[in-house]
């Protein structure tokens, strides 16, 4: 019986368990292995990363309110920003979780949005909602979802977090069942379309996007019910439409008594050509890992031909080490793709690459098992 790494070149888990830095390792332990935290090796790769360098440093970059810059969210995704979300991802990234006090200080900040206090700080929004109702509402969602697919990330799950996962499912699926999402936006002579009065939902346009996604692609659990597997497919059919992918990735602006403002977030999905000539790989990667986690690439051609396609990209030894121009360097998406410490080191690039292909490959291949109701799937990669 075939397993995911059998399409493989060759197995390169040997080589970074041998040379990788102590957070890739940890991770290839017990992400791509599947160890348990009792194992020696997790336990001593676990106290390795507990100690490494650039982790520490972001530990210290830390305010005294839990986030990173007095900001929450992470902003234009094409630069690093310091910020709440940035902070807890990279840090998630080098394997720390809730364990671990800076990530359980910003675990506080986000838990306060999750509640409906009245006097909610709203950090770098408090200015532009000041006496705009509506801007206050639809904030209140943004950072509620937001925090919600960070705090799930880091461990913090229980019933009350599952019902507002659920919650959004439902308000999520809602808006692609509506007639309204087949023409969610319209023309008012901005550079970005407007969203649709009728398009809203509970004060929020519930359109797919990337943060909840990552809620959706976090929980794991939701493909266990047929129910929630079938609103998702309907979701991501949405997502990987001609009419979704016209407006990704701003989604449109949103109207409110001051003004206009840009939602974003949407998942922009291109052909192989187009990061080939212009880059941005590691978007497309990134948005691979979450919908691998959901189980879905083997339901859409498009991506599939992307995984080819990175799949081709490997070296005999099993390594990946992409050229520098797929990939935009000053971007959110490499920066945390950088486990490593720099890519100074060929090795160390190679590493950081590698380890983001078997999560991939991993994940689409025992999650559509799931997903699409299989069993032994005759499609290797």
């Amino acid at each position: 019986m075939t397993d995911w790494k059998s399409s493989l070149r060759a197995d390169p888990t040997p080589w970074l368990l041998e040379t990788a830095c102590a957070p890739i390792r940890r991770r290839v332990l017990t992400d791509i292995l599947d160890r348990g935290r009792d194992d020696p090796d997790v336990q001593k790769a676990r106290h390795e990363a507990a100690s490494y360098p650039p982790a520490l440093r972001l530990q210290r970059l830390q305010r005294k309110d839990g986030t990173w810059g007095g900001a929450v969210h992470s902003g234009d995704a094409r630069k690093v920003q310091p910020s709440l979300e940035h902070g807890l991802c990279s840090l998630f990234e080098y394997g720390w979780g809730r364990e671990s006090k800076p990530v359980r200080q910003g675990a506080a900040v986000l838990r306060s949005f999750l509640g409906s206090k009245r006097d909610l700080k709203l950090y770098e929004f408090a200015r532009v909602v000041k006496a705009d109702d509506r801007r206050e509402r639809y904030y209140r969602w943004f950072l509620r979802i937001l925090s919600l697919g960070l705090l799930i990330r880091g461990g913090y799950e229980d019933d009350r977090h599952r019902m507002s996962v659920m919650e959004l499912l439902d308000l999520c699926a809602g808006f692609v069942d509506d007639p309204v999402s087949r023409n969610p936006v319209e023309e008012i002579g901005a550079s970005h379309p407007l969203i649709r009065a009728a398009a809203w939902r509970r004060d929020y346009p519930f359109l797919p996007d990337l943060y909840l996604t990552r809620v959706f692609a976090y929980s794991p659990w939701l493909l266990d019910g047929e129910l929630a597997k079938m609103k998702l497919k309907k979701i991501y059919d949405y997502v990987m439409s001609d009419t979704y992918q016209r407006l990704a990735p701003d989604l449109g602006l949103v109207r409110t008594a001051k003004g206009a403002i840009v939602k974003g977030g949407g998942l922009r999905i291109r052909p192989v050509d187009f990061y080939q000539k212009h880059g941005g790989l590691d978007e497309l990667l990134h948005h691979l890992e979450l919908l691998a986690r959901l189980g879905l690439i083997n339901r859409y051609p498009m991506l599939m031909a992307h995984l080819e396609w990175i799949h081709a990209q490997q070296s005999r030894e099993g390594r990946w080490n992409l050229p520098g121009k797929l990939l935009n360097e000053s971007s959110r998406w490499t920066d945390m793709m950088r486990i490593e410490k720099d890519w100074r080191s060929p090795a160390r690039k190679e590493a950081d690459l590698t380890f983001r292909m078997l999560l991939i490959l991993k994940y689409q291949w025992e999650r559509q098992v799931r997903m699409l109701d299989r069993r032994d799937d005759g499609y290797t990669i």
